[in-house]
């Protein structure tokens, strides 16, 4: 891969601003927290945007805006960052989602205390996730991985609803020990690399050019999708993502199904599917099979449940399941439809979260039933609330709809049955959706228990419009975002092919 070296350093800059925006917060009155982190992640992302408009999309597969320090030379450690398409779009999607975490946590009546370590904790987050997007020394990327890991257990297990401790211990224990056999298939990498060539390295581009014994190479890829599969997480790996999201602030429950899952898909199709062609191809049935049954499983489990924020953690998993499907069917229309299923869904887990927070805010419960009638006297709230919804249902016109719908087309290359199959994981998507809005919109309840309600406004308005206008834009324009990735995947496909034939 090529690179461009930075005439300024944008990523570092970006990692910086999230840490100077903490220490100030760290050193004046908690009082100013909350003034202090919008500020830190509206400079973040407005330095995001600048990124955006200075990189050259006509390569967006070279590595542009890189920086490369030393760290372990005898190892062959640097901390070499930079991005590309791909990269590019994971790092807009992060400090945009920082943003609303931020701006909906200003008035979020569960956040009253130790505001400072909250601020801080989420700012911290954002930095974090920037490095995991744009790290390109493997060892740099796992650094920066386990490292988003803290953030989120403090704030699952201090500003979490009752069972918060139980739910941050499971998601720590989980992710820590799955991360233990990425650790393992990191450092197998080098080594085989150190066998080949005589020298030890983590960088991304010599590691391009491993060759591993058939066996070995499946050994070491599984390694590396057990961790990223507990990530993501795909059925059987799932099981604490319902407890996390469950307990979490709605903020929290944002940025963990916005972004932090991403990280898991993300690593799946750069590192799996770039590192290791063969095994990708020899296992791909299997893979295939298990991002299907994940997206009827899940769907299946979210419409048993009543309780708002598992419902949209089940239909993360669901959706979930399309991005793995897609990816490893192995040809562009499902690289396509895996990467912008991946930012698609940022945007509406990000706003179904804010809905349960919303309705936590209103009436302290997540039961859906509680708000049965009630969207009458909110008509702004009903209205986001359908918009983000018919778009996470693959609607046209929707964000999801382009994923759900390339995925089709993906599979059809294939076999039609696969195709089928597909299609009837979209028809459960549908189902569990227009569930959810049936029971919002549609069932009555006494009208003079609800009538008090006041609608949307402030600051938590402004994190629905903020998510709400992408969703629509992906739906009505998705070229804007092709654009961002369209080389860089073409440019992965292209190296897995030259390696399998």
């Amino acid at each position: 891969m090529e690179v461009i070296k930075a005439n300024i350093p944008a990523v570092s800059i970006s990692m910086l601003l999230p840490v100077l925006a903490s220490l100030l917060i760290l050193y004046l009155k908690e009082s100013y927290a909350k003034t202090v982190a919008l500020i830190g992640a509206g400079l973040t992302f407005l330095f995001s945007l600048y990124v955006i408009v200075t990189f050259d999309f006509s390569k967006s597969d070279v590595v542009q805006f890189f920086e490369s320090y030393e760290i372990l030379p005898e190892l062959g450690v640097s901390f070499s960052v930079g991005l590309d398409g791909l990269s590019l779009l994971m790092y807009f999607l992060t400090t945009l989602i920082s943003l609303v975490a931020i701006v909906w946590s200003v008035r979020d009546s569960q956040i009253n205390t130790r505001l400072k370590e909250y601020y801080i904790a989420f700012l911290l987050s954002e930095t974090f996730l920037i490095g995991v997007f744009a790290s390109w020394d493997l060892i740099v990327f796992y650094v920066f991985y386990e490292l988003t890991l803290v953030p989120m257990l403090f704030a699952i297990g201090i500003w979490g609803y009752k069972l918060r401790l139980y739910s941050s211990y499971k998601f720590f224990i989980y992710i820590f020990v799955s991360s233990l056999f990425l650790l393992l298939g990191i450092v197998s990498t080098s080594v085989q690399h150190f066998l080949n060539n005589g020298e030890f390295t983590f960088s991304y581009f010599s590691l391009l050019n491993n060759h591993y014994p058939i066996g070995l190479e499946i050994f070491i890829f599984l390694l590396f999708f057990i961790a990223f599969a507990v990530k993501t997480p795909i059925v059987p790996f799932h099981t604490w993502l319902p407890d996390a999201h469950g307990e979490a602030p709605t903020a929290g429950s944002v940025v963990l199904a916005a972004v932090l899952l991403k990280m898991g898909t993300y690593a799946l199709l750069r590192f799996n599917i770039g590192l290791f062609p063969e095994a990708t191809l020899k296992l791909m049935p299997l893979l295939v099979a298990l991002g299907i049954i994940s997206i009827v499983y899940a769907s299946w489990m979210t419409i048993a449940q009543n309780n708002v924020k598992r419902f949209v953690a089940y239909s993360s998993v669901s959706h979930m399941g399309f991005v793995v499907t897609a990816m490893f069917l192995l040809n562009l229309e499902g690289f396509k439809a895996s990467v912008i299923e991946m930012f698609a869904h940022g945007m509406t887990s990000a706003g179904l979260f804010m809905v349960a927070g919303f309705i936590y805010n209103r009436l302290h419960t997540f039961n859906m039933y509680s708000l049965r009638g009630s969207l009458r006297f909110m008509p702004v709230f009903a209205v986001i609330t359908a918009t983000i919804s018919f778009a996470a249902m693959g609607l046209p016109g929707g964000s999801s709809f382009w994923g759900k719908f390339l995925t089709i087309l993906s599979a059809r290359e294939y076999d039609y049955a696969l195709a089928l199959l597909v299609l009837a994981g979209g028809f459960f998507s549908a189902a569990y959706v227009l569930y959810f809005l049936k029971t919002m919109f549609l069932d009555v309840k006494e009208e003079s228990i609800l009538i008090h309600f006041r609608d949307i406004r402030g600051f938590k308005l402004a994190a629905f419009v903020m998510v709400v206008i992408p969703i629509l834009i992906i739906g009505f324009f998705p070229h804007v975002f092709f654009n961002f990735f369209d080389e860089s995947i073409r440019l992965i496909l292209s190296n897995f092919i030259q390696r399998v034939m």
